[in-house]
């Protein structure tokens, strides 16, 4: 991945926009979390109700504290610990986070991106980005370039390219139970 395709993306979440971009194990369509109106139009385009709530994309957990209650150090300890596999945990939410983000539910998912791309994206932005899979609400995943310009060209400001890392979607942690909602 070129460098000023990152600096080109991370402009584009910063002015609002919509992009689309590999993850672990999907592309990805993705946003500002802090620009709300950047948050509705990537819900119109997927088709998706609010009330399902978003998952953030992080390259460092400390880049969604602005968003969650307080952790402790052994909780910090768990989510930054390296993992064979992809992990989204479940963490009680700011109460002002929008419920945009956070749909009807108390906790906010947020995910340490894995996949080369992604990470270098979350990080070049500094923040959290928006994360959920590049396909209409209930419809297949897109896994490849061709199939995200073919469904979603005109609807997104920019596509990363670059593969998934073909793994299963992340496995769901909440945080405070341990209990596991997708494995």
């Amino acid at each position: 991945m070129n460098n000023w395709q990152i600096r080109d993306a991370v402009k584009l979440l910063n002015s609002g926009g919509i992009i689309a971009y590999p993850t672990e194990s999907v592309f990805g369509l993705g946003c500002n979390p802090y620009n709300l109106k950047a948050v509705s139009r990537l819900l119109e385009i997927k088709q998706r109700p609010y009330t399902k709530g978003l998952i953030l994309l992080v390259s460092d957990i400390k880049h969604a504290l602005p968003l969650i209650q307080p952790l402790n150090r052994e909780q910090l300890d768990q989510i930054s610990q390296p993992s064979d596999r992809a992990t989204t945990w479940l963490l009680n939410k700011d109460p002002h986070v929008s419920p945009l983000i956070s749909g009807n539910h108390p906790k906010l998912a947020v995910r340490i991106a894995t996949n080369p791309i992604a990470k270098q994206l979350c990080h070049s932005f500094g923040k959290p980005i928006i994360s959920t899979s590049c396909n209409l609400s209930s419809k297949p995943m897109s896994t490849k370039t061709s199939e995200i310009r073919n469904k979603f060209l005109l609807k997104v400001d920019k596509i990363l390219s670059g593969s998934c890392c073909q793994q299963s979607p992340s496995r769901i942690v909440d945080l405070e139970t341990g209990k596991i909602l997708r494995d």
